[in-house]
């Protein structure tokens, strides 16, 4: 644990805060992997689209090189800023819980208000 160069970290600690993995990828995108791989199958009926697993594996284990938990951060943003831009953003113009603000052209938003306002005789 004695470390002159950097930070000391203790190696229990790191193990402790590290997700589950199947082959150094998180549980989660294996089995979003597996899914994907299988359905390829069932819908060709063909093997060989089996074979889709170890590319798609390879490019979730680059993903989680830097950050073990990267799978976990694009499912956050999913679930709060892009779930928002397809559903009620257009209108509320808030995301809920995403830090980063959304750089969509905001004229278009302005136009499609001012328009829903005079149609229902609102004023400005």
């Amino acid at each position: 644990m004695d470390n002159d160069d950097g930070i000391n970290v203790d190696i229990l600690a790191v193990g402790l805060i590290r997700p589950s993995t199947f082959l150094g990828v998180p549980y989660g995108a294996a089995v979003f992997n597996l899914l994907l791989s299988v359905e390829a199958l069932a819908l060709t009926e063909n093997l060989i689209w089996l074979l889709l697993c170890v590319p798609l594996h390879g490019i979730c284990y680059l993903v989680t090189l830097k950050d073990p938990r990267s799978f976990e951060l694009i499912l956050l943003w999913s679930k709060s800023s892009l779930a928002t831009l397809i559903s009620s953003r257009a209108y509320w113009q808030v995301s809920t819980y995403g830090p980063l603000t959304s750089r969509t052209s905001r004229k278009i938003f302005e136009e499609k208000r001012i328009s829903r306002r005079h149609n229902h005789g609102d004023l400005i």
